[in-house]
């Protein structure tokens, strides 16, 4: 007899977005104590043979979509399931309304009487007790001998079945199962068994849940609108070739810069450690995001926070982020562009980056972590709230194709200050050295052929 344990999640992803939805709306209302404990109640009108009323209720779904709910918010841990019941499918129709058949080992029937069963000594016949008896007295099937005395005409041999179509004589039937609905008969081993659970909420997900149901969903939509494109429980590989899961990748690309940010979400019932910093970090490191919000609940250890400011990781307690949030929602965005755009001019370049919500200073002096001064062509500045981009433009202007040493200057001066979004504009162009050069640092070049004087 097969053993299945729980529903096979055959699911497309869109339709598991869909159960996540709904597996969030029975989180809320079990948050709210409105339902704790999730009973299964016997039906053997529905296609499962059980139901959940007050789940069907609340998500107006029924048979498997519940199940899957219910499994979904069982593996993150929001509930905890526990054994009710097991029932069995016909293969045929999968109705689980079956009833036991008893069957004769040997040829199969059905038609197996139970009783004492008789073995006469002189002839050897093995019979049930009804079968000897005629006119009050013990007369034998089969040579027709009356037997007198147990012990010297015949025994007992207890509580046996005997088939009326084969003779075979035995204690234990075999099982075989009727679908009342198809009526068809399946042995033992060809019907399926299927677990039944109920759930209970489990407290101890009380803080994840309620981050999840309200911050959460508010600090994505303040991202979308910042133009960001978000993605929840990001796959991303990694330069070492392993796969990471980021709870929320926000990236917004304006044709200027790409910005991503790596989001990750530490709720628990103690503050959160070193480890648990240290494995964010070493994620955002390997899949080369250096902008890297950490939103804690309740707080982080010592060590853990004095790790993450030198790692330049924002780290936001949920009650900061609901403050952020509070401020209400920014207005979206104009004019994001998905593709490089066109400029003939640095006014020009500058005005659509202040389209962008960037603050420009020109021709600014900033001091170095080496304690040097640099003069930088453009500082662009965007407070996003939960963090801010700091962009570095470098512009070149050359009778023919800017070289290495340029780009390199550059790179090194955009390192010293700390800042990681580089901008490189060269007229008329790069030579081919310098340009592996910036691709390999990372630097967004713009070559063009002429820049116009700043009106």
């Amino acid at each position: 007899m097969a053993e299945v344990n729980e529903p096979v999640n055959n699911t497309t992803p869109a339709t598991q977005i869909e159960q996540n939805e709904k597996a969030m709306r029975l989180g809320a209302e079990m948050l709210a104590g409105r339902i704790v404990d999730i009973r299964p109640e016997l039906d053997f009108t529905s296609e499962l043979g059980f139901i959940y009323p007050a789940v069907e209720q609340v998500l107006a779904v029924k048979g498997g979509e519940v199940v899957s709910t219910l499994e979904l918010l069982a593996d993150k841990g929001i509930v905890k399931r526990e054994f009710f019941d097991k029932f069995i499918h016909c293969p045929q129709c999968l109705s689980v309304v079956l009833r036991p058949s008893t069957r004769c080992p040997k040829c199969g029937s059905g038609n197996i009487p139970r009783g004492r069963v008789f073995e006469h000594f002189v002839c050897k016949y093995v019979g049930l007790e009804a079968e000897f008896i005629h006119k009050g007295r013990y007369i034998c099937p089969k040579c027709g001998q009356e037997l007198r005395t147990i012990g010297s005409d015949y025994r007992s041999l207890g509580m046996l079945r005997k088939c009326r179509d084969c003779d075979e004589v035995f204690n234990i039937p075999i099982i075989k199962w009727r679908c009342l609905k198809c009526s068809s008969l399946t042995a033992e081993d060809g019907v399926s068994e299927v677990n039944v659970y109920s759930y209970r909420f489990n407290e101890a997900k009380r803080g994840w849940l309620e981050f999840e149901l309200k911050p959460k969903s508010q600090l994505i939509e303040f991202l979308k609108k910042r133009g960001y494109e978000v993605k929840e429980n990001a796959e991303v590989k990694g330069r070492s070739g392993a796969k990471h899961s980021i709870d929320i990748l926000a990236t917004r690309d304006d044709g200027v810069i790409t910005c991503n940010i790596a989001i990750g979400i530490k709720v628990a019932g103690d503050e959160i450690g070193l480890g648990e910093i240290f494995n964010f970090d070493d994620i955002a490191y390997d899949i080369g995001i250096h902008d890297k919000i950490l939103v804690v609940a309740p707080a982080l250890g010592k060590e853990a926070e004095k790790y993450a400011s030198l790692q330049r990781i924002n780290v936001l307690g949920v009650k900061d982020l609901e403050t952020v949030l509070a401020g209400g929602v920014p207005k979206p965005s104009e004019g994001v562009k998905r593709e490089p755009f066109e400029f003939n001019s640095k006014s020009q370049f500058i005005e659509y980056l202040k389209q962008q919500d960037y603050e420009i200073e020109e021709n600014t002096e900033v001091t170095g972590r080496s304690g040097a001064e640099h003069s930088i062509d453009i500082l662009a500045t965007r407070d996003d709230a939960i963090i801010t981009h700091r962009v570095v433009v470098g512009i070149e202007l050359a009778e023919e194709a800017v070289g290495l040493e340029k780009v390199f200057d550059f790179d090194d001066k955009a390192y010293d200050i700390g800042i990681l979004a580089k901008v490189f504009i060269a007229v008329p162009g790069l030579t081919q050295e310098a340009r592996q050069f910036a691709q390999r640092q990372k630097i967004k070049v713009f070559e063009v052929n002429d820049l116009e004087p700043s009106s």
